[in-house]
């Protein structure tokens, strides 16, 4: 974890590490249970509701790639089947209407709905990518710092979308 948010996390919650760990942690968050299954037919369905616009942002062939990733039963899942970011980090915002955050040492990015307008309570869903290889569902406090937002959303998010970022703007980092 970057060392700047040490200091605000409020709780770290382990999921199982079998290779559905991302989506165990989105489904903790937004349906408070541990159905991975569900949370990769929403974002399959998310991909294919929305193709035109997920073909500019990843290409066809990346888009393409997002799809098969999301298509597994098996556990444990392979490495190919395993949730990466930051491609993904759009499509969960984006499925679910949330602030996404995901905190790593690799990368870190604040992750925004592309095409739908904010609502009054936004949603945050903090994740942690741990050992290179598993992530974490992470409670911070209110004030903790986010990662700059993915700069994918500035080139690619809809006119209804561009407000999303404005109460987190002083949240954010460079």
């Amino acid at each position: 974890m970057p060392s700047y948010i040490s200091s605000h996390i409020i709780d770290a919650i382990d999921v199982m590490g079998d290779g559905h760990c991302g989506y165990r942690v989105i489904s903790a968050a937004v349906y408070k249970n541990d159905d991975w299954s569900q949370v990769r037919h929403d974002l399959s369905q998310e991909l294919h509701q929305n193709e035109m616009l997920y073909n500019q942002v990843f290409g066809l062939a990346r888009k393409d790639e997002l799809l098969r990733s999301l298509d597994c039963e098996m556990v444990p899942a392979p490495v190919e089947k395993w949730m990466t970011m930051p491609d993904m980090g759009l499509v969960v915002a984006s499925c679910y209407n949330v602030q996404l955050v995901n905190f790593s040492l690799e990368q870190s990015f604040t992750f925004l709905p592309l095409h739908s307008a904010p609502q009054d309570t936004r949603k945050l869903i903090c994740i942690g990518f741990i050992n290179g290889n598993h992530y974490i569902h992470l409670k911070v406090g209110e004030e903790c710092p986010m990662p700059r937002v993915f700069p994918v959303w500035l080139t690619y998010r809809t006119e209804v979308a561009e407000q999303w970022d404005i109460p987190f703007i002083t949240r954010l980092q460079d």
